[in-house]
């Protein structure tokens, strides 16, 4: 059935051809004589008409024997040795219609005169119909081919992607987790056990955030805050005093699509090669704002800073998070370190400011 209904469209296709190109034909013959324009079309199509009755047939040939390699030169071959055979169907299929639309035995010429004629006078313009026929399809099916093609790089393009992104995720997954630990682990030696209680009960809650949303790529800005707010006060409790922290996101930005774990590596590389380097008291500042179609994101601390061996820019989590967005937006947007005049470090990430849908969450907050 589909088959059937395949060569009807050709056939369709092939008499909307026709039509157009025995339209001229019928013009320049009713010019020259101004009477029965319908008998005139009508004489123009039936060539057409007849390509379009074996266009089905010729496409199968075509379709069994396409122009391409390995085999090209052998299949082209076969199909102009078949053109030939389709111009002599052709003219066969002509013959019948034009004897008696031109009415040869009135003139005197008998059917076998008239074949013959006709194979003289069209054998070569059908041959040339039939190339062009051949052209036009070796062209159509190049483009699609090249377009299938395409598709599927990009396909490609799209799961090696995928993939480069899990692969990152999964690597920065176990980083975080066990470098919380250690914060506990801190806590545990130094006997502040109500503390470390605490500290547990913030790390079961980032554990659980961190492995529901596994397998996305892209969070809310505010619920990316509250995993690096818990974050902090794990840190805050392993530090105390010699640890204050400021974070200051515009509002508008809270809802603001983020790569997943996109600060906590930056908060993280803050603390421990600024602000646990520094004598007294260390502060750090995690702020948000939106520039225009853009998203800036920005870590600072009072450490030591990047030239006086303070924090490092070539770690596993920096060398991630540059990855994650290059992966995810491009070469336009990524992530800069540079020191302050003032001492300490700024982590500046750029992303393009993209608005979260409605049920895009980490989940419920504890």
């Amino acid at each position: 059935m589909r088959r059937l209904s395949a060569m009807r469209r050709v056939w369709l296709w092939g008499m909307a051809a026709g039509f157009l190109g025995a339209v001229p034909h019928a013009l320049r013959a009713y010019a020259e004589e101004p009477r029965d324009f319908l008998f005139k079309l009508a004489l123009a199509l039936v060539p057409y008409s007849a390509w379009a009755l074996l266009g089905p047939l010729v496409l199968a040939v075509f379709q069994r024997v396409p122009p391409e390699p390995p085999r090209l030169a052998r299949h082209l071959s076969v199909l102009l040795v078949a053109g030939a055979g389709f111009v002599q169907v052709h003219v066969l299929l002509l013959a019948p219609v034009l004897a008696a639309l031109q009415q040869w035995s009135v003139h005197g010429v008998s059917f076998t005169q008239g074949v013959w004629r006709l194979l003289l006078e069209r054998g070569a313009l059908g041959y040339f119909e039939y190339l062009l026929f051949l052209a036009a399809w070796t062209a159509l099916r190049t483009t699609r081919r090249l377009r299938e093609r395409e598709l599927a790089e990009s396909r490609l393009a799209v799961q090696l992607a995928e993939a480069r992104l899990q692969a990152l995720r999964a690597q920065l997954d176990p980083h975080f987790l066990f470098n919380t630990l250690n914060a506990v682990a801190g806590l545990v030696r130094q006997q502040r056990n109500p503390e470390a209680v605490e500290a547990l009960a913030e790390l079961g809650h980032l554990l659980r955030v961190s492995l529901e949303g596994r397998g996305d790529h892209e969070v809310l800005l505010e619920d990316e805050l509250e995993l690096v707010r818990r974050f902090l006060g794990i840190e805050q409790l392993r530090f105390g005093g010699h640890l204050e922290i400021h974070l200051t996101p515009a509002p508008d930005t809270l809802r603001a699509r983020v790569p997943a774990l996109i600060l906590q590596p930056l908060v993280e590389n803050a603390i421990k090669h600024g602000i646990a380097r520094r004598a007294g008291q260390g502060h750090l500042h995690v702020s948000t704002t939106r520039q225009g179609p853009r998203l800036l994101l920005e870590v600072r601390d009072d450490g030591p800073g990047l030239r006086a061996g303070g924090a490092g820019g070539t770690g596993i989590g920096v060398a991630n998070t540059r990855a994650r967005i290059r992966q995810l937006y491009g070469e336009r947007y990524g992530l800069t370190l540079e020191d302050l005049p003032g001492g300490g470090v700024l982590a500046k990430v750029e992303l393009p400011f993209v608005e979260g849908r409605p049920d895009m969450t980490r989940g419920p907050r504890a």
